[in-house]
């Protein structure tokens, strides 16, 4: 299957990046930077380019079976709409380019997620990280009004460890630990690309 991925170059890019290419993936990733691709740069196409760039992204996603994103912002004290922004252009893209399978990281507790946060983690969200979960929420409504083969994946606190296959992954379930590996993430998302079965689900992914 032939992929373009978006956010490669952070944390849970560099893992979708090895999941799709262990899974015989062939895989495109649009960044800005390329040297943050690490050891991965030879074994991927690259398209070098901002998501405010159409014509960039419209290279990445030309030709393309499916999209993998999983922009993301460190800023959690201020809107800077990264997510929705961006998702927007990649969708606008597919559009033009007749690609339809998007899977897309979001966020427990984002949407109806919501209600199966625990009371301490509301609190943590809507205090602590109002200004993300806005952005979470305005991507999702963007990609579920798309009219794509979406997929949107919540995950609970990510981790930087190894892939442990033991996680928990539906809809309406609480967290036990509020924590899954990156790694598990990059996997469950490389593997829906080709699970006809989760199109338009919005699963929570925990440990």
């Amino acid at each position: 299957m032939k992929v373009v991925i978006v956010g490669a170059t952070g944390k849970t890019g560099h893992a979708l990046v090895e999941a799709a290419l262990e899974r015989g993936h062939e895989v495109t990733v649009l960044v800005r930077n390329p040297d943050g691709l690490g050891a991965h740069t030879s074994r991927v196409k690259v398209v070098k380019g901002e998501l405010g760039d159409r014509d960039a992204v419209a290279r990445a996603v030309q030709g393309q079976d499916g999209v993998l994103c999983a922009l993301g912002s460190k800023d959690l004290y201020t809107n800077t709409q990264v997510r929705t922004r961006g998702t927007l252009a990649i969708l606008s893209a597919m559009a033009e380019a007749g690609v339809r399978r998007l899977v897309v990281m979001s966020a427990m507790g984002v949407g109806e997620s919501w209600q199966d946060l625990t009371v301490v983690n509301q609190l943590l969200f809507r205090f602590l990280m109002p200004a993300a979960r806005a952005d979470h929420e305005a991507q999702e409504a963007a990609v579920r009004a798309s009219g794509t083969d979406w997929t949107i994946v919540r995950p609970s606190g990510l981790t930087d460890g190894a892939a442990t296959g033991a996680f928990m992954a539906g809809e309406h379930i609480r967290a036990n630990t509020s924590r899954i590996a990156r790694a598990d993430v990059a996997t469950y998302m490389v593997d829906s690309l080709t699970d006809p079965g989760r199109i338009h689900l919005a699963p929570t992914l925990t440990g």
